[in-house]
């Protein structure tokens, strides 16, 4: 049997070591019902007692090394030492002697290849505490040594002298020590809790450079403790071992360690870091999610995990029971239970699709969906340690995880002055049952970061206004960033708009997953719209912020002869971010690119078309709570604002196909980028929309489509169609009238005024039917340009069936015997730089009686004419038809 405990181990770094320690500790907690137990056990124990001996003499031969940075050296000699120690208190008492000594010869061996302790950084309220503790770390370690060399004096009664030494030197040293922590740990959690938080917000994982500095910090911790610990472990053993010296009772020399135990466990009752959530701070009910929490010590080897959802409220009494218990007025061996604000259940790893089967007593079988009727929700639930081979230490995981409900009894609504809309905050609280030194198990406990938990029905698009107050709480909670220690305070004050921009361009950024951000020119819509007589107090007269109700209030408008909508600020903002964090909608291409503007308002646009032609903009809007818009300015000169395209319209076609119909219905060739550059809309089609798998042929192998037997196939190609989409008028143009046989030579009638040319005769019947049912609009100027040709007075025109533009041009230049040159010159305003969009005349007004061609042409170069009206988006009435 001898021969099996000393075979060669095949281990020997620090994780083979920490592995190992845990599996020992397994069975010394172990309760075995027989003696068959009992005796694997303890065979067990020596097997793994032969492979810590084996990697402590490998470890303890390198540590010396100067290649061993003092971060490294410290990191491995906590571990080593803490990991003997807390297996050495839960040796039985009838365990083989030779475990017991071989493990203090190898603490006698650590502390002899220890280095000096460094000073931790120390924040200006615990340079007191810790100047205190450092003289008497110092005078105690001299005590100390000083009941060494009097151990083999047979007359020196040592019992007396160490009960002086742990009243004078040692109590007073642990003392000052737990208060240093006290005052100095809040300042390292709050820088870490800031890295979170900007994280998060940022959507980026937490880095281990984040880590670091809090990390390196419990390393002290631990590194000081360990050294007045070992020694003193080791002066024990002397005095239990000692022939010589009888005097030194077993309860004194306990009372020494367990009193560096006991102030281990409260300066790491809080070594603890939860990054959840990771991803949204908003939980939505029966969604599986991955927790993870993670050690900020490596020397502690945890038993289980307890993950319990608090309120906010609990949470801030949870957080002053882990300052308590720090300073040493609680112990975190038992600490205080706290009710649960949420349920929570696990889903197991493994196990069966869902279906009608029942778990059977063997826990086999049965029903793993994360359905809340399937698992069972409890107050709070509890996952195993986990060792991670990135950090090298024991910390948990667990891939599926739910919160199933919220308890009725919860607060679901702050009513405090200023939170109108604020959702109720949670946290996870985590409670890590830990093997401490003494032998016995503390706690060592955490918060993670705050969250809210929306219900699944508040995902429905019918009530996202409900869900935007969660994403405004968390966008506010964040945003401001109050921190408290481990919590996050909500902040009552109000936002400067210079901050209210900084946040939501960031907030635009990385939840619209752009890196083109919002300019100083998109916020001027909202600059003066953030407040109304709802939600601003009256005694806020001077310096008005932006406070969390005004973001929520909902006087933004939008309303049309069917329509009647009221929105927020904020949730204007989310019905942007949706559009851009829909792939379909192809928006984000645009935005990128710099070929669509932002938020102008109806004045800009017509600043832009005013001057230029040809070319259509396409820019961000909040109507309809939040769209894209297009403008162009047709060939008239008249700008037209396209009905503004949301997120259902955009989910159906993506903003390139628009661009596409519009551009080839509407003649405009160009857009105008954000840098007033023309772009060709060919060039934006060809590059971000391939549309060569859409308009090819397609080949179908079919047996239903001739006659024949069933196993007769043929092929058919098919061309596909494409839904295209044109801008609609309030009232479609009809087709012009056929013109008589026979025209008077006379100029006098208005009706003359331009001569068709012959028609189809399929438009006869509309001929007729006009002359009998007259329509307001057949004097419209611009209408009769269109539809009409002209004829000279002198000759009859001649029949043409051409109806395209350059035909009809020409019958009006033969008809008023123009020349290019001078058309050219008449037609020479559309490159005069105007001061405003041209107009075109109201359909309602009718046509001057002695209007000639050359009048129409200054009719449509005057926009200041009494007859035209200035066409906005509010009155005019252009819409997209598919």
């Amino acid at each position: 049997m001898t021969s099996l405990y000393k075979t060669i181990s095949p281990f020997s770094t620090l994780e083979h070591f920490q592995k190992i320690i845990y599996e020992l500790l397994a069975q010394l907690t172990k309760e075995p019902q027989t003696a068959l137990d009992a005796a694997n056990v303890r065979s067990n124990v020596h097997i793994l007692k032969n492979h810590i001996e084996q990697i402590l003499e490998k470890r303890i031969e390198a540590l010396p090394s100067e290649s061993i940075s003092e971060d490294e050296f410290e990191d491995e000699w906590v571990v080593l030492s803490w990991g003997l120690l807390t297996s050495l208190t839960r040796l039985p008492p009838e365990t083989d002697r030779e475990i017991s000594q071989t493990f203090n010869h190898l603490l006698v061996r650590l502390v002899n290849v220890a280095r000096p302790m460094r000073v931790p950084r120390v924040c200006a309220a615990a340079k007191l505490y810790w100047n205190r503790f450092h003289e008497l770390y110092n005078s105690s370690l001299h005590y100390l040594h000083g009941l060494y060399s009097q151990l083999d004096n047979p007359n020196c009664n040592i019992e007396i002298k160490m009960r002086a030494f742990f009243t004078r030197q040692l109590e007073p040293c642990l003392t000052a020590f737990r208060q240093m922590s006290a005052e100095n740990t809040p300042g390292f959690h709050s820088n870490l809790r800031r890295s979170q938080v900007d994280r998060l917000a940022k959507q980026e994982k937490l880095l281990e450079q984040d880590c670091h500095e809090i990390k390196r910090y419990y390393a002290s911790l631990a590194y000081t403790l360990g050294l007045l610990a070992v020694r003193i472990q080791g002066f024990r053993y002397e005095c239990q071992t000692s022939t010589v010296n009888s005097y030194a009772t077993p309860e004194t020399l306990w009372q020494l360690l367990n009193a560096v135990f006991v102030t281990y466990e409260h300066v790491l009752n809080d070594a603890l870091m939860c990054n959840e959530p990771s991803n949204s701070p908003i939980m939505v009910t029966n969604n599986l999610f991955t927790f993870t929490c993670h050690t900020l010590c490596r020397t502690l080897i945890y038993r289980s995990f307890d993950i319990q959802i608090v309120s906010e409220e609990t949470a801030n009494a949870i957080q002053t029971e882990m300052m308590q218990c720090r300073s040493g007025a609680s112990t975190p061996r038992e600490p205080k239970c706290f009710a649960s604000a949420a349920l929570i259940a696990m889903k197991p790893t493994t196990g069966v699709k869902r279906n009608n089967a029942t778990a059977n007593s063997k826990g086999t079988g049965g029903n793993t969906a994360h359905k809340k009727s399937d698992v069972n929700s409890q107050e709070f639930v509890t996952i195993p340690p986990t060792f991670s081979e990135n950090a090298n230490a024991w910390q948990t995981t667990y891939p599926h995880l739910l919160c199933t409900t919220r308890q009725k009894d919860a607060v679901l609504l702050d009513s405090r002055a200023g939170t109108v809309g604020k959702r109720p905050l949670f946290y996870f609280y985590i409670r890590a049952r830990t093997f401490s030194p003494s032998g016995d198990n503390f706690h060592v406990r955490t918060l993670s970061l705050p969250f809210t938990i929306s219900t699944r029905r508040n995902q429905d698009c019918q009530v996202q206004r409900m869900n935007s107050s969660y994403t405004a709480t968390c966008f506010w909670m964040y945003g401001t960033c109050t921190i408290n220690g481990l919590l996050l305070n909500w902040c009552d004050e109000s936002l400067t708009w210079h901050q209210f921009k900084t946040l939501t361009r960031q907030y635009f950024m990385v939840n619209g997953e752009v890196t083109r951000s919002m300019e100083e020119s998109d916020y001027a819509l909202l600059e003066d719209k953030m407040h109304c007589e709802q939600c601003t107090d009256e005694s806020e007269t001077d310096n008005i912020g932006i406070s969390f109700k005004n973001m929520l209030c909902s006087h933004l408008r939008f309303d049309t002869d069917t329509v009647q909508m009221r929105f927020s600020v904020w949730r204007g903002f989310l019905e942007v971010l949706q559009i851009f964090q829909d792939p379909k909608a192809a928006v984000k291409v645009l935005w990128e690119h710099y070929l669509m503007h932002g938020f102008l308002d109806t004045q800009a646009v017509i600043d832009l078309l005013g001057s230029r032609h040809n070319c259509m903009v396409i820019r961000l809007t909040y109507i309809l709570g939040g769209s894209v818009c297009v403008s162009y300015r047709n060939p008239c000169g008249e700008i037209i604002h396209l009905e503004p395209l949301e997120l259902k319209k955009l989910q159906a076609k993506s903003i390139l196909e628009y661009i596409s119909d519009i551009a080839e219905t509407a003649k405009i060739e160009y857009v105008l980028t954000y840098h007033l550059e023309y772009m060709p809309v060919s060039s934006i089609i060809e590059k971000y929309f391939p549309v060569d798998d859409v308009k090819r042929v397609r080949g179908v192998a079919s047996n239903i489509t001739d006659k024949g037997p069933l196993n007769h196939v043929t092929h058919v190609k098919f061309t596909p169609l494409r839904v295209a989409v044109v801008a609609c008028r309030e009232q479609t143009p009809r087709p012009s009238p056929r013109p008589p046989e026979v025209v008077e030579n006379s100029m006098d009638s208005p009706e003359m005024m331009f001569a068709t040319p012959a028609l189809p005769r399929r438009f006869l019947h509309d001929m007729d039917a006009h002359a009998h049912h007259p329509n307001p609009n057949d004097h419209d100027p611009t209408l009769l340009m269109l539809m009409n040709s002209s004829s000279s007075s002198l000759t009859p025109p001649s029949p043409i069936t051409d109806h395209s533009f350059e035909a009809q041009l020409e019958a009006l230049m033969k008809a008023y015997g123009k020349t290019p040159h001078e058309v050219v010159e008449l037609m020479s305003f559309a490159s005069r730089p105007m001061a405003a969009p041209p107009a075109i005349r109201s359909p309602t007004l009718a046509p001057l009686p002695e209007a000639s061609f050359e009048d129409l042409l200054e009719d449509l170069n005057n926009p200041l004419s009494a007859d035209f009206l200035s066409l906005d988006f509010t009155n005019s009435n252009h819409f997209l038809r598919v």
